[in-house]
């Protein structure tokens, strides 16, 4: 991407956020999925990126689900007329599960029709009013003529800027998330801090947590997953791609390990003999630790989380990172993060499986 493309990218997405029609946060959903799902898909080779609604209705769902619960004893309103109709399926499909969407995700027929009406709501609400600024739209993300078979189009060029700018879009979105929901005058009784409301809305389960790291310290034989010592205590569990490069809890993502270990790598990528422990945990043991997860109701997806690690080290070698080896040692972020992770490999095998066949 040519550095006046990126600038102009920059300018729009940021005239979307700041003069874009903001009754609901349906909106900031929309922005975040396009950006995430740029990153946890391939595009083609003229640089678009093609996507079914209900990819997108995932993401919708994802996004809601924690947010589906009471904030100070009542559930935040996300709709200036009301509740969010998307809201309103997630909390129904909550109650089913006892919260836990990994057990949704794995009863295949619920989980189908909840992302069919979510997909329908999607179709009739933000994806046709996402891009009009004032009384004009500005299709720079996508065109309304090419949707066809219930797919949009990135258009080429998009899905680079989303994965070159991802943290810093989705700061971008989040802070115009958390200020949607305070202008929303059924909200202004129930609101806290805006730490505490940005941490209920976009932070993690700490319930699933626990049940991560118990689940990982049997699967490591009780040893950190960094200097492969036994860990006496209850231990961490850390995200190998950490949650301040990319905001999202799947279970291949996790490690067990030590809490010194988990506080000295803190926000870095791993270095390369990290890397390839995690690839042969994931991929080769990868599908053994899917079960685990299904059968514990945890979320997991394999398929993306290694594109999402690929994703990382990418952007960390791009921008020169430094990858953490351990405590006070880092070495630099060269080509050899690709024979760690098996680009070449089981990676690519992973990554260029056909998409889903919605219907």
């Amino acid at each position: 991407m040519r550095p006046d493309e990126a600038i102009r990218f920059l300018r729009q997405f940021q005239e979307l956020l700041a003069e874009g029609g903001f009754v609901a946060t349906y909106k900031f959903a929309l922005l975040q999925a396009l950006a995430d799902l740029s990153v946890e898909h391939h595009g083609a080779f003229d640089g678009s990126l093609s996507l079914h609604v209900e990819q997108i209705a995932e993401k919708f769902i994802e996004y809601y689900w924690n947010q589906a619960r009471p904030f100070q004893q009542e559930i935040l309103k996300q709709n200036t007329s009301g509740q969010a109709e998307v809201v309103c399926l997630v909390e129904e499909y909550r109650e089913q599960v006892d919260g836990k969407l990994g057990r949704l995700q794995s009863s295949h027929t619920p989980w189908s029709r909840l992302k069919r009406r979510v997909a329908a709501i999607i179709i009739k609400m933000p994806l046709w009013k996402l891009q009009t600024v004032g009384n004009r739209k500005n299709e720079f993300l996508y065109r309304e003529s090419e949707y066809s078979n219930r797919t949009i189009r990135l258009l080429p060029g998009v899905p680079e800027a989303f994965r070159v700018f991802h943290p810093l879009l989705t700061s971008m979105i989040r802070g115009g998330w958390i200020a949607q929901i305070h202008r929303i005058k059924g909200n202004r009784d129930i609101l806290g801090p805006g730490a505490e409301l940005e941490e209920f809305l976009f932070g993690t389960d700490r319930g699933s947590l626990a049940r991560y790291r118990e689940l990982l310290r049997n699967h490591q034989a009780g040893e950190c997953f960094y200097c492969g010592k036994k860990v006496g205590n209850a231990g961490d569990l850390d995200h190998f791609i950490p949650w301040s490069r990319y905001p999202l809890d799947l279970g291949h993502n996790f490690v067990f390990a030590h809490k010194g270990c988990n506080n000295a790598k803190r926000d870095h990528l791993a270095a390369p003999v990290h890397i390839e422990r995690w690839r042969v945990q994931n991929l080769d043991e990868g599908h053994r630790l899917a079960r685990a997860f299904d059968e514990a109701g945890l979320t997991n997806d394999l398929k993306r989380s290694l594109l999402i690690a690929r994703w990382a080290y990418e952007q960390g070698f791009a921008s020169g990172a430094r990858l953490w080896v351990r405590a006070g040692e880092f070495e630099d972020c060269d080509y050899r993060w690709k024979a760690a992770l098996g680009v070449a490999g089981g990676l690519r095998l992973a990554a260029d499986e056909d998409p889903p066949d919605y219907q």
